[in-house]
């Protein structure tokens, strides 16, 4: 391991902590997101952020209050609690603690069970996270722009419930995707399916809910010249003239379309992905040759490998690897050497989830070789990342820690290059590393190496990207199943299921089965049984 994988868990805290509070955080928002990144309760939270020990923040209590001395495992049981083994803090401590960490009592209780939902008058508004842009008045969260979003697309279904009125149409937000937090739309849609208390209520919710979404995520097409008129999104008119607004609609859109797959899931985007390539191909049919029919060739083969990408998700193989030849073949055309290495990942991908690793290390070495001449050093990183998971598949445990090596160095370049880097890139980062780290230890490691691993990747995961945070909570629930710790891996799953009630895929489903499966020894447990209601109450009408 190098230098820089060995540095310690506290010296990662103590430059973290130290950049958010030069950048201005408060102590409660550095806090929160040592909870998010180090998966820590408030309490933990609060104390680490200030680089404190256990022993040093009873130090510190001492100073104050000498003649109610506390030690370090008062504060042990205090940020235990309410596990079995901790103790709850006194009123007067929690007030003491409060002003030892310069927040509120309720910052030191944000992890605690929150039952305001129960209250029938708050059936119309959803509680958005902390960290959310909407106001707050006289203690009422208002709702910020996701959560309009995801009320306009239940309005446009009466009856989904009683309590959501009649609002604008869907399309009126989706005009402007470049204007929707989908991070944020992810986290409402997660909170209005745990909301729903029965699972009759919930399958309802999804299956309208569902059908809304594939309606709105075909609205931003009526932006187009002459589309208005159309019906579906598949409908889109013949052009005779080349139009560069048209086309760089199309570029503009594809990031978008990204990340509106993450969040709304395959299904719904898909219909879209495919009306703009269908625009993109007829603009590279009439652009004049050179520069503009290049740009638009290369348009039209980064919409097509997104098109496979989602086929693929929804466990259309065969459409994906015709879509991704495609998108190679258009790509090569194009002369855009970066994009070609991208798609022959994505091909290393599909072939390796296939069952076929050696497919996947030719295709992974072929993007090693085209990601040498595109100078990017994400192209080294991710085709490094893609060959790791085909050799381990393929059982070669000393070529793919080979790769993993290579993967690391090419991030560490990539986090130092200042320059501008593809928009097909943006969900690649240090997470992927820990990701795809997790992934070979399962297969040659032992579970804490996989845990370590998949703390690490989940930590620097975005929380809007539920596909990404969903495979790797899985990872982390296959190394419980091993450690025979049945109750955290039930409640992995569990959360994955949750996480994904309406952005499922079919690749996620098939890992969900594989490891229920594996559980069946135990299926007469309270926490196996728990795992099958949740699946049962989430997944008896899939979305999408």
């Amino acid at each position: 391991m190098s230098e820089g994988r060995s540095e310690s868990l506290r010296q990662q805290q103590a430059a973290l902590a130290a950049e958010l509070r030069s950048a201005g955080k408060t102590w409660v928002e550095a806090a929160e997101i040592f909870r998010t990144r180090f998966r820590l309760n408030p309490r933990v939270a609060l104390r680490a952020v200030r680089g404190w020990s256990q022993a040093q923040a009873a130090e510190e209590w001492n100073r104050r209050w000498p003649h109610e001395p506390k030690t370090f495992k008062n504060f042990s049981y205090w940020e235990i609690w309410p596990g079995r083994s901790g103790h709850s803090p006194s009123h007067d401590n929690l007030s003491r603690l409060a002003e030892i960490y310069e927040c509120s009592v309720a910052d030191l209780l944000a992890d605690l069970p929150d039952f305001r939902h129960l209250d029938s008058a708050a059936r119309t508004s959803v509680a958005v996270s902390s960290d959310s842009t909407g106001g707050v008045t006289s203690g009422i969260i208002v709702p910020g722009e996701a959560e309009t979003l995801l009320h306009d697309l239940l309005g446009r279904h009466p009856g989904i419930e009683a309590s959501v009125p009649p609002t604008a149409d869907a399309t009126g937000l989706f005009h402007r995707p470049e204007e929707i937090d989908f991070g944020k739309l992810a986290q409402v849609i997660v909170m209005w399916m745990q909301r729903m208390p029965h699972s009759r209520a919930r399958r309802d919710m999804l299956g309208k809910l569902a059908a809304a979404l594939a309606v709105a995520a075909a609205a931003p097409l009526a932006e187009l010249p002459g589309a208005a008129e159309h019906a579906s999104a598949a409908s889109v008119p013949e052009v005779s003239r080349f139009d560069p607004a048209t086309l760089a609609h199309c570029e503009a859109m594809m990031p978008h379309l990204r990340k509106q797959g993450d969040v709304l899931g395959a299904g719904s985007t898909l219909p879209s992905a495919l009306a703009y390539r269908r625009i993109a191909e007829q603009q590279a049919r009439v652009a004049p040759p050179g520069a503009p029919r290049d740009r638009a060739v290369a348009a039209y083969a980064e919409l097509t490998q997104l098109a496979g990408w989602l086929c693929f998700n929804m466990g259309n193989y065969s459409a994906a690897q015709r879509l991704y030849d495609d998108a190679r073949a258009a790509a090569h055309e194009a002369r855009a050497v970066e994009l070609v290495t991208y798609v022959l990942c994505t091909m290393s991908h599909l072939a390796t989830w296939q069952g076929k690793p050696r497919v996947g290390i030719d295709h992974a070495v072929a993007a090693a070789s085209w990601a040498e001449q595109s100078g990017s050093p994400y192209a080294r990183a991710y085709a490094a990342d893609v060959a790791v998971r085909a050799l381990t598949a393929d059982g070669q445990a000393a070529r793919s820690q080979e790769f993993l090596d290579r993967e690391y160095a090419a991030l560490q370049a990539a986090a130092a290059d200042d320059g501008p880097r593809q928009s097909w890139w943006y969900f690649y980062d240090e997470s992927f590393y820990w990701s795809t780290s997790a992934q070979n230890a399962l297969k040659f490691s032992q579970a804490d190496t996989v845990l370590a691993a998949t703390d690490k990747a989940l930590g620097l995961t975005d929380k809007g990207n539920l596909h990404n945070r969903s495979f790797r909570l899985l990872y982390r629930a296959e190394a419980f199943a091993r450690q025979q710790n049945l109750g955290l891996a039930c409640q992995t799953i569990t959360e994955v299921v949750e996480l994904t009630s309406v952005n499922s895929s079919r690749r996620i489903e098939q890992r969900v089965r594989q490891l229920r499966s594996g559980l069946d020894p135990w299926r007469r447990t309270r926490a196996v049984r728990e795992l099958d209601q949740a699946i049962a109450a989430y997944r008896s009408q899939p979305a999408g």
